[in-house]
């Protein structure tokens, strides 16, 4: 394939993931203070948030690699730690998070619910606990190093890696959990990361070969217009 197209496609997938992430954050529905109680696996709009994150999820895991192997030269090591943290953490804490909140959460909850957590974590099983728990924390670290290499590479905007900083402490935060804001504070920062450096991949497409700085100021001279 053209290494062209697939930077496109790449990116695309970028902008498109982070678009659902942050549609799902905002329809997962919090009743009374929780995100994953009976209540709230069953109340209405749960499977469209959940599928909609789960969708996010995984177009962003389709587009990352693309627009990494772009952007690897100019991220050093640094930037490779930070990319295979966040992917391994997406993959293995956010997709089986999200099959079990969408597919498998709402029928437990109706047909057996003493079968669901009451600690925030869907089924009541230690294993899977201690699983999500790792690798959340492992997806958080991707973030916060992925993050710094944005901010040090010179060849892209520095607001992306700040952003993405962002979002990897105010996730830490112990805010009440509410509809709406707690899918805002979880994935508004990392989208807009995301949805950036996809956006710059897709730019830098247009007229062939272009370096990430170049695909930066055709971004910025597109905006000003």
């Amino acid at each position: 394939m053209n290494p062209l197209i697939l930077r496109s496609l790449s990116g695309s997938a970028l902008v498109l993931g982070a678009v659902g992430c942050l549609i799902g954050g905002v329809l997962h529905p919090v009743v009374d203070g929780e995100a994953h109680s009976i209540a709230a696996i069953t109340a209405p709009g749960e499977l469209l948030g959940s599928l909609t994150l789960l969708i996010g999820t995984v177009l962003l895991l389709l587009g990352l690699p693309g627009v990494y192997g772009w952007l690897a030269g100019r991220l050093g090591r640094l930037g490779l730690v930070g990319f295979v943290l966040y992917f391994l953490g997406n993959l293995l804490s956010a997709v089986p998070h999200l099959v079990v909140m969408a597919l498998l959460g709402p029928v437990v909850a109706r047909r057996a619910p003493e079968l669901i957590s009451h600690d925030d974590m869907i089924i009541d099983s230690p294993l899977f606990a201690t699983e999500q728990m790792i690798f959340g924390l492992v997806l958080v670290a991707g973030l916060l190093i992925l993050s710094i290499a944005l901010v040090r590479c010179r060849a892209l905007p520095r607001w992306i890696g700040v952003v993405g900083l962002v979002g990897s402490m105010i996730v830490l935060i112990p805010l009440p959990e509410q509809a709406v804001t707690t899918g805002l504070q979880v994935e508004l920062a990392r989208a807009v990361m995301i949805g950036g450096l996809g956006l710059i991949a897709v730019r830098s497409t247009r007229a062939g070969e272009k370096s990430p700085g170049a695909a930066h100021a055709e971004l910025v001279v597109g905006v000003s217009h």
